[in-house]
């Protein structure tokens, strides 16, 4: 057992008490009365999943986590308790403040968890509003020193920008009143139009205020400039951390690592295979109770396939592949794959290389979708 390569754990809690209008994760209102099944449900699969497997990163999220009640807290930590895991493991959990106690908290630190994730978005409370969440910056700040007062020492902050009718200045504002409550970790990413979502009818009827592109261009390299100047390390695309705490079940997603999926709608990535869990939690619990799984997809990665996937995740982060980790995983060097796509744009000035590695520059990283675009293989 000792030599086993340590995993990771993906856990998905899908109630939330107020869907965000951007949102088109598998989270859902109004079903509390599902909970209790739910919870049963994701037990079973827990346990036949983590079976003889030891784990070094555990993620809670959801959904909102912290919108279980103290009690279900306890139990879903109950499911917990027994995996083998290792001492350093990061054991993360996302909450949301406008249903996070100080009852809450005490019984998620006795799960275990080391680290978490608040969505705050902006500290705008009348943009807070306008985009579904259920808080003000005031109960998000109230929130955050508690957490502290409790103990947690590694605690990220979400923020969106580009938000609707948000501007540079309302964004250095919530730049700076996250930045005086020094985070160990911020993750900042552009707001994306789902389909299907509140906002994607809203923007169809052409009400929805959005800052245009070259504002949102500006407000990417703000946030570059003040979390650099704050000495946040910037270490991936959308993501800042402090010395030390860089998100490590994350960092296991972009190098192409395996980690278990449990809950509605998950993934996973397992001995080459990818899974996916049902969407829905009536679904989730009526398959885990007629078949002991969840998987509704199931595809056995070729070689092809998880070269590209290594060069999607990877390149995400700014230190980008390792071109050594490449030849060890594939037994072939990234040259003789890719080497007229590296060369082209090379000279296009969006990509640069190492001894070592191959990244984008500060120009390629603003154009990483069209670059990646031509690193597929199975077009």
């Amino acid at each position: 057992m000792k030599d086993r390569k340590p995993v990771g754990l993906y856990i998905h809690i899908p109630f939330c008490a107020q869907k965000c209008f951007y949102c088109d994760f598998a989270s859902y209102q109004g079903k509390n009365h599902l909970v209790e099944e739910y919870l049963q449900a994701l037990g079973k699969e827990i346990q036949v999943k983590t079976e003889g497997q030891v784990f070094d990163t555990i993620f809670i999220g959801g959904g909102t986590p912290s919108y279980l009640s103290c009690e279900e807290l306890e139990l879903l930590g109950s499911y917990l308790m027994p995996l083998q895991k290792t001492a350093e493991v990061e054991f993360s959990m996302e909450c949301n403040p406008g249903n996070l106690t100080k009852e809450k908290a005490e019984v998620i630190q006795k799960m275990g968890v080391n680290r978490l994730s608040i969505g705050l978005q902006s500290s705008n409370d009348a943009i807070l509003l306008d985009i579904g969440r259920i808080h003000t910056f005031r109960e998000f700040e109230e929130n955050f020193h508690m957490l502290r007062e409790l103990g947690f020492e590694n605690i990220n902050v979400d923020l969106i920008y580009g938000l609707p009718h948000e501007n540079l200045s309302i964004l250095e504002k919530t730049l700076a009143d996250v930045l005086a409550l020094k985070p160990d970790h911020i993750s900042c990413y552009s707001l994306i139009i789902e389909e299907f979502t509140p906002f994607f009818y809203k923007a169809q009827r052409n009400q929805l205020v959005l800052p245009d592109e070259e504002t949102e261009r500006t407000m990417h390299e703000t946030i570059v400039e003040h979390l650099s100047g704050a000495g946040y390390h910037r270490y991936e695309i959308s993501n800042y951390a402090l010395a030390e705490k860089m998100c490590k079940h994350n960092i296991r997603y972009w190098q192409g690592e395996e980690y278990i999926g449990c809950g509605t709608s998950a993934h996973e990535y397992f001995q080459g295979t990818r899974k996916e869990n049902v969407r829905t939690i009536e679904g989730y619990i009526r398959k885990m109770s007629a078949q002991g799984s969840a998987a509704t997809r199931i595809h056995e990665n070729s070689k092809d396939e998880d070269m590209e996937e290594y060069i999607f995740m990877g390149m995400r982060m700014m230190e980008g592949i390792d071109k050594k980790r490449f030849y060890q995983r594939f037994s072939v060097e990234l040259h003789e794959i890719y080497g007229p796509i590296i060369k082209k744009y090379m000279a296009e000035g969006l990509l640069q290389e190492t001894a070592t590695s191959l990244k984008f520059t500060e120009k390629g990283v603003e154009f990483s979708n069209l670059v990646l675009s031509d690193f597929l293989l199975t077009v």
